[in-house]
């Protein structure tokens, strides 16, 4: 009984990273930054509006980016790619993505392979060995770690679930 029980709780999981995934196909529009957070966040970093509207708007093209799958990819790498100080950027991503700089990139990271995943049925046959360099993780158990901790399911589980969905349609 244990064993089904978290089967339908992890299934229920599943369910959920799957209409997030759908949800998102059928958005258009990009979510604007409200000036009102802008100013928040400049009190609360005294950092000026100015400066932090541009980290905000570099840190949105960065996400429509891949350039978070490289591995070498960490705070000062992505603050000289955008070309911004450090602390700054670091204290952006707390205070607005609510994450610090490794959580915000593994998150990207995950999210990406579940779109690649759901969408692109090749990436199903790989290895997790490879779909973890593929994302920029230095090691399968790093990536199944950030997987299970984004998502609340394993890598394997989520392939397995996507390709039983894909033989009943």
């Amino acid at each position: 009984m244990l064993w089904r029980r978290n089967q339908k709780v992890l299934h229920k999981k599943y369910e959920n990273i799957i209409s997030e995934l759908k949800s998102e196909e059928s958005k258009t529009s990009v979510d604007e930054i409200p000036n009102q957070s802008i100013l928040n966040l400049e009190k609360s970093l005294n950092i000026n509006d100015n400066t932090i509207s541009t980290i905000l708007q570099k840190l949105d093209k960065f996400e429509k980016s891949e350039k978070f799958f490289k591995k070498e990819m960490n705070l000062s790498y992505l603050a000289n790619s955008l070309d911004t100080n450090p602390r700054y950027l670091s204290e952006i991503i707390n205070q607005y993505k609510g994450k610090n700089v490794n959580n915000y990139l593994n998150g990207l990271r995950i999210h990406r392979i579940t779109e690649l995943l759901y969408k692109e049925p090749v990436f199903r046959e790989y290895k997790i060995t490879y779909l973890a360099e593929y994302c920029g993780f230095a090691s399968r158990e790093v990536f199944a770690a950030a997987f299970k901790k984004e998502t609340g399911v394993t890598p394997s589980y989520f392939i397995n679930q996507l390709t039983i969905d894909q033989k009943n349609t």
